[in-house]
């Protein structure tokens, strides 16, 4: 199971609810605290994208699409670079989930990327909560019990992959920030355009005995913890920063208040660039007996996305195919040999979960519009797109040749290479159905029906 899905669990309680002294640590700190005074904010190294099409190698002259997953399958391999190949030409930005076992591997495949397509960002994924989520991270912080965060009663927080960081701590900050440079050694600067930050929001129901001050505390840790990042980042070589959870959509919605505030998207995005929204139209977006969307809580999802954007900020959104929801599911039932498998979600409501690989490869192109049409609602030049069931590369992330088990088709999404055209204005909300046109296409949610989602192509 990916790493970021630690961030899942918590919010997933709300919205059920709802529903019914390292070593260098000193040196390291000087320089981010230095950087902090002389570097602008807002350093963003993703570019904004273009028109003609969504994305994918079908649509060599642009890329709408970013995203964050594993590459850890022997199915992809440092032989055959078809798949590194089919990132680099169809992917804007890709955040890699550091290998557990070996992060040097993660090195050698950034290096791959980047002799590839030097245009292309590598960021690396962390869980800003967890740590690394690497056997030496996960060593160094065990032997830190300082830096862990505790209840009420002291009893220190943690999950099955760890203990949580505090981020009040100064040299936990910078042992967290310095630990992929330190890992991508003198590399760094040529292979490594930031850092994504995994469990960036702000929930104070996580914790159970703890008080609220000291959840704020540590919320407050985390966004310093973002601040220097993106010094560090951006004094490197202008790389920034991405918040798994920045937005703050679930927060908003539930009507979360933060320092006197409601929280908004201004909460954490005012202390990293770009924000990551993971389980986009589905998850606790949805009532989980019918499947449909909740209206209110897919609006404040629109509405959230378009008021970072039209103010600068970078947004990828990461779209699972229509109902997605737990369990997660392996395919085949019997895979040969047996790393050749791929994972997706279960749905939700009448439509009833394939129970073929095949069938959930058809399902994901069956299912698209329902992602891309609120995709292209929101979009502006700042919006990045990921449409898969998972965070492994195979889960859907991109189309794989014949005897690969990948959870998508055997080629890019036709929707994806079709011409679209920059948007003609904004989307028009009328009720509860938001519309809005392209040169080549016309779009239709209605936040009550995810059914009626369309787009139509001219």
């Amino acid at each position: 199971m990916h790493r970021a899905w630690t961030l899942f669990s918590s919010v997933m309680v709300a919205a059920e609810t709802r529903l019914g002294g390292a070593p260098g640590v000193v040196a390291a700190l000087t320089l981010a605290v230095s950087l902090l005074g002389t570097f602008p904010s807002g350093v963003v190294s993703l570019r904004p994208h273009g028109w003609d099409c969504i994305g994918g190698s079908s649509c060599p002259t642009n890329s709408m699409l970013a995203g964050n997953w594993a590459i850890s399958n022997p199915n992809f391999n440092n032989t055959d670079l078809w798949w590194a190949k089919t990132i680099v030409s169809s992917y804007a930005a890709l955040a890699i989930n550091f290998d557990g076992a070996d992060p040097s591997r993660t090195v050698k495949q950034a290096r791959l990327l980047k002799q590839l397509n030097p245009e292309f960002k590598v960021l690396i994924y962390q869980n800003a909560e967890l740590g690394p989520l690497t056997q030496d991270a996960t060593a160094t912080i065990n032997a830190h019990p300082e830096w862990w965060c505790r209840d009420d009663d002291g009893t220190p927080l943690k999950t099955t992959q760890g203990y949580f960081l505090n981020h009040t701590l100064a040299d936990v900050r910078t042992w967290y920030n310095n630990y992929p440079m330190e890992v991508f050694g003198d590399e760094a600067k040529a292979l490594l355009d930031g850092i994504f930050n995994d469990g960036m929001d702000y929930n104070p129901a996580t914790f159970q005995n703890t008080a609220r001050a000291r959840n704020d505390a540590w919320f407050d840790g985390k966004m310093q913890l973002g601040d220097e990042a993106r010094a560090l980042y951006g004094g490197l070589n202008g790389g920034e920063v991405w918040g798994n959870g920045a937005l703050g959509v679930t927060g908003r919605y539930h009507n979360f208040t933060y320092d006197g505030q409601l929280v908004s998207w201004r909460t954490v995005m005012d202390h990293v660039d770009t924000g990551f929204l993971e389980g986009a139209g589905a998850f606790w977006y949805e009532n989980t007996t019918t499947g449909e969307w909740i209206p209110e809580f897919l609006e404040v999802f629109l509405e959230g996305v378009i008021n970072a954007s039209t103010a600068g900020k970078t947004v990828v959104l990461h779209f699972s195919p229509g109902t997605s929801y737990t369990p997660f599911l392996h395919w085949p039932k019997t895979p040969i040999p047996p790393y050749n498998a791929f994972i997706s979600t279960s749905f939700r409501g009448p439509v009833k979960t394939p129970d073929t690989a095949d069938g959930i490869r058809s399902a994901a192109a069956d299912l698209l519009v329902q992602a891309l049409a609120p995709f292209l609602i929101v979009a502006n030049e700042h919006v990045f797109l990921q449409y898969a069931y998972f965070y492994e590369m195979q889960d859907g992330n991109i189309p794989c040749p014949s005897g690969i088990e990948c959870g998508m088709p055997s080629s890019w999404y036709p929707e994806f290479s079709k011409p679209l055209g920059a948007p003609l204005g904004p989307a028009v909300k009328n009720g509860t159905i938001w519309t809005r046109e392209f040169p080549h296409a016309s779009v239709y949610v209605d936040v009550r029906s995810r059914a009626a989602s369309k787009i139509t192509w001219h």
